[in-house]
């Protein structure tokens, strides 16, 4: 996925509406940038870190975005660390070394579980690659001219527009020897793809963006919120017809009301607000517990659109 830092709320591209009917939504997570407050060292953050990539991969999230949190206090290198982590461990094994030279915030990247997700696939022989194969690829110029390494053990000619060092989709449009790739579009791929990661400067301007796009489902966890049970098959009905869902937690110390009212929101205007931990007997929920539950209570929500 791409890693610019840009954070509309969009439609999915080059998709029909009888194409959606067959498709479950895009799955969008929201996390604050004060989500490694509670840890105490740089090894904690980064496996804590970790842990959000593999649950996201694990559920399909296409989209992590980190929104500021203004109440609490935090290390200003944690949303740095915990946005570079998050778009290394979504990064092939082949491609990290090119995309992310020895870095201080990827100190502790080799105690981490991988992810190993469909994009993640190994090193392959150029010879073996067919049309129609698609991977994940970096742009390098030589002599003025544009090629791909895709980890094939050698690079490929390239027929599109970008920059060298630009992460991209690649599609193989003819086999070995005359291996040529062009940027894939989504129609190109019928696996999990990884997510992106995007900053927003507030949970407010988050939501605010969301009103405006009737096709986005929003669900913001809180122990304010109603039980899932009550709230699931009004929630089974809006996915039908929704494009993406959008999950919003909150802070370690701080829930997403009080985050929101600090921003000037009287009141919670998201379409769902909900408490997935009914009746939990900890005092709280840390929010990597959090993410990881609720998307699995969610997964067959989501999936029973199909």
């Amino acid at each position: 996925m791409g890693q610019t830092d840009t954070w509309t709320i969009s439609c999915r591209n080059c998709s029909t509406s009888s194409d959606l009917d067959d498709m479950p939504p895009n799955l969008w997570v929201a996390i604050p940038d004060s989500a490694l407050s509670d840890e105490q060292t740089k090894r904690d953050k980064s496996v804590k870190t970790a842990q959000f990539a593999r649950a996201c991969s694990i559920f399909r999230v296409k989209r992590i975005y980190i929104y500021h949190d203004p109440l609490s206090q935090f290390e200003k290198e944690d949303p740095v660390l915990l946005r570079t982590i998050l778009r290394f461990l979504d990064t092939p094994q082949y491609l990290r070394r090119i995309l992310y030279p020895k870095m201080n915030q990827l100190e502790f990247a080799g105690i981490l579980h991988p992810i190993k997700a469909p994009h993640h696939r190994p090193p392959q022989d150029i010879k073996t690659v067919r049309a129609g194969d698609v991977r994940v690829g970096v742009i390098v110029k030589v002599k003025g001219q544009l090629f791909v390494e895709a980890g094939l053990g050698a690079l490929v000619p390239f027929a599109g527009e970008g920059f060298e060092g630009k992460k991209v989709n690649v599609k193989f449009t003819s086999p070995h020897p005359n291996l040529k790739a062009v940027e894939a579009t989504e129609s190109d791929i019928s696996e999990y793809w990884g997510y992106e990661v995007k900053e927003v400067p507030s949970v407010l301007k988050l939501l605010q963006s969301v009103d405006k796009t009737p096709t986005t489902t929003t669900i913001v966890t809180s122990r304010k919120g109603s039980f899932f049970k009550n709230n699931e098959v009004r929630l089974t009905e809006r996915i039908k017809n929704a494009e993406n869902v959008l999950v919003i937690f909150g802070a370690p110390k701080h829930g997403v009301h009080e985050i929101a009212a600090r921003e000037g929101m009287s009141s919670m205007k998201a379409e769902f607000v909900i408490n997935m931990f009914p009746g939990q007997a900890t005092e709280t929920v840390r929010l990597e517990e959090a993410v990881l539950g609720t998307l699995a209570i969610l997964n067959a929500t989501i999936l029973s659109k199909n």
